[in-house]
């Protein structure tokens, strides 16, 4: 069976920089996009935890109106608007199409796994100019489980028919890292400025994306 690449979207194949003249614009820091990120994925931690569904889309909305509270700045009526509309038009990482483009030849399907609802899901892949490259794209949101829930992995294993034994997660983030391996996936850490891996549940591989779409790729042989 030919292997499965899980892809992140968020900050792993998209550049969620191109958001920080909005937050620029509304809290005279370009810093604050990171921190609203940063409570967007805390507040999808909780709720995970917690067992209570909550849609990624609200989550970023909650963090905005957090966001606010944290600095004692207001938020501008129109933010969360500007920001929902930039997160479906975020751009590639520049060695985005690099690495797909080397996982692709070396013979494995590439389904994106994301906690965006589909709506933002196929927005992003219509304007980010690689979705010639993918095989699948699965919003976990319709499973009503979030990243790093081993459900959400579950769901998208279910929904491709792939096995976990034989896929693998491609992502910038620790906690996805540690979500997927806990499903029994195999994980590569793609190296992106300010993330770290969770040094306790490392991946199986590590390094910029294009060094680790090479030595996915190296890998696969020895998985069938």
């Amino acid at each position: 069976m030919t292997p499965t690449v899980f892809l992140d979207m968020n900050e792993t194949l998209l550049d969620l920089s191109a958001l920080d003249g909005l937050f620029m614009a509304a809290f005279g820091d370009p810093g604050a996009r990171k921190q609203w990120f940063n409570l967007m994925l805390q507040l999808a931690l909780t709720h995970t935890v917690l067992g209570e569904y909550r849609d990624f889309s609200e989550l970023g909305r909650a963090a905005l109106t957090a966001l606010g509270e944290a600095r004692g700045q207001n938020v501008p009526e129109t933010l969360p608007g500007d920001v929902a509309a930039g997160m479906r038009m975020l751009p590639a990482h520049p060695d985005t199409r690099e690495g797909l483009e080397i996982l692709r030849a070396g013979g494995a399907r590439l389904v994106c796994l994301t906690n965006n609802p589909q709506a933002v899901l196929d927005a992003q892949l219509e304007n980010a100019g690689f979705a010639d490259l993918v095989d699948g794209a699965v919003s976990v949101d319709s499973g009503r489980m979030l990243k790093p829930g081993r459900a959400a992995y579950e769901y998208g294993l279910s929904r491709t028919g792939a096995h976990a034994h034989e896929s693998w997660l491609l992502a910038a983030h620790g906690w996805d890292i540690a979500g997927a391996k806990a499903a029994g996936l195999h994980t590569a850490f793609v190296e992106r400025p300010g993330q770290a891996q969770n040094p306790l549940m490392r991946a199986d591989i590590s390094g910029p994306l294009p060094t680790v779409a090479r030595a996915l790729i190296g890998r696969l042989g020895g998985q069938a």
